[in-house]
């Protein structure tokens, strides 16, 4: 670039003027990268929040499931006339029992692998 014999520095100072300015939109450009980081760092996280609860949730209803199904199995066990009540009962006694526990096993897990209706 020339210098104009008049205004000596001129075309100096435009140039620095231009490399200042260059340097200034270098910086916003880095501010609004760093501003859409945080962005979806924030996003991300609450993503993260929202899929500890959703999981959080499905762990209690899993929890409730087997509550209910252990307390069923136990009720059942209990009632009158079951083998588990009877500390008498025969051998030959055992199978119908076998059969229940299988059921309410069968039936338990289905509930907790299968998605809620």
């Amino acid at each position: 670039m020339k210098s104009d014999p008049k205004t000596p520095g001129l075309s100096v100072d435009v140039a620095f003027n231009r490399v200042l300015a260059a340097e200034q939109a270098a910086r916003e450009a880095v501010a609004s990268c760093r501003q859409a980081a945080a962005d979806r760092i924030a996003r991300a996280e609450q993503d993260v929040r929202a899929i500890g609860a959703r999981a959080d949730a499905r762990i209690r209803r899993a929890h409730a499931v087997a509550d209910r199904g252990i307390a069923c199995a136990l009720a059942q066990l209990r009632q009158p006339g079951s083998d588990a009540a009877d500390p008498e009962a025969s051998p030959a006694d055992a199978p119908p029992q076998a059969e229940l526990v299988q059921r309410l096993v069968t039936a338990l897990a289905r509930e907790l692998t299968e998605p809620p209706a």
